[in-house]
Formats: structure tokens, sequence, C-alpha cells
């Protein structure tokens, strides 16, 4: 399931951007299909991007507690971020994503373009606790530069000195 959206602003203005929520397929084949489906759309799409969600798909080994790895797959899915040129958000607060309460994983990512990056730098994942789902919450945290006056700023109390 795809949702795309196109919204965002700036100091000057809207700034338009587009936003993918994804919930990747558990079936090998159609992973690949995924994937595929989603280098087509980001080479429909002109200008900032970014993609969030559950890819259901693991980059490296530590992204997973246990050794039960499909190699394969994640170099499928490693050469899909690196192939369209993507840089993932950094995730704080916890190391996996997803538990069965035997098996963590790293599953729930968010994936942007450069110019989405320079866009708002600095922005981050902050992972949550949750008690109705296997899923922690995912928050996008970043920090805004506020604007300082570096002008002339006149004292009220310099006249009566």
């Amino acid at each position: 399931m795809r949702i795309q959206f196109q919204q965002g602003y700036s100091k000057t203005g809207v700034v338009e951007w587009w936003l993918t929520v994804v919930y990747g397929p558990q079936d090998d084949q159609e992973k690949v299909q995924f994937l595929q489906d989603l280098s087509e759309l980001r080479n429909s799409i002109n200008g900032k991007w970014l993609v969030i969600g559950d890819f259901n798909l693991i980059l490296q080994a530590q992204d997973k507690s246990n050794q039960n790895l499909n190699r394969r797959m994640m170099g499928i899915f490693r050469n899909w971020v690196n192939r369209i040129h993507l840089k993932e958000l950094k995730l704080c607060g916890r190391r996996f994503t997803w538990s069965n309460d035997v098996t963590q994983t790293r599953i729930d990512r968010a994936f942007c373009t450069a110019d989405w990056d320079m866009m708002l730098p600095g922005c981050q994942l902050q992972a949550l606790s949750s008690s109705v789902s296997d899923h922690c919450p995912l928050l996008m945290v970043g920090q805004r530069e506020i604007a300082r006056y570096s002008g002339f700023r006149f004292e009220v109390f310099w006249p009566q000195v």
C-alpha cells in the first residue's frame, strides 16, 4: 500500500515535495516487484521525495536479532537504495522496530533524496514504544534554524543612563 501527497513549507513559502508511505509484502518475489514499483515511482517524481514505512526488508545483518538471514534479499534491498540514490534517516531510541517476542528486526525505515535532505537537514527518526502493535511508532524530528537578527537594537533604558 502506498499513499502519496505533496506538501511542505520553507521560509520563502510553499515547497513541493513527495511523501510515499509503504507497507512491504512478505513474499520474496513480491518484495522484488515492490522495489521495482518504487523505482518506477521515483523515476516519475521530479524533486524532493521521502519514502517511509514498513519495508519488510533488512539492509544488514545487524538489523536482525538472529542469524536467520536472507542475504540475497538484503543485497537486492541495498542495491535498490544505492541505485536510486537514497539516504536513510537516522534511527534514534532503539535498534529494532519490530518484534514478535522471539525475533527483533529493523524493517521500518525512512529514506529520502539528497534534495529532500538539504531541505530539512538533520531530520531523524525517534523510535517510540507501543503497547498495541508489534511495530514501534516512528516520530520524525528535526531542528529548524531560527533566523537571528544581527542588526542594531535600541534598548529603552539607554537614554536614562
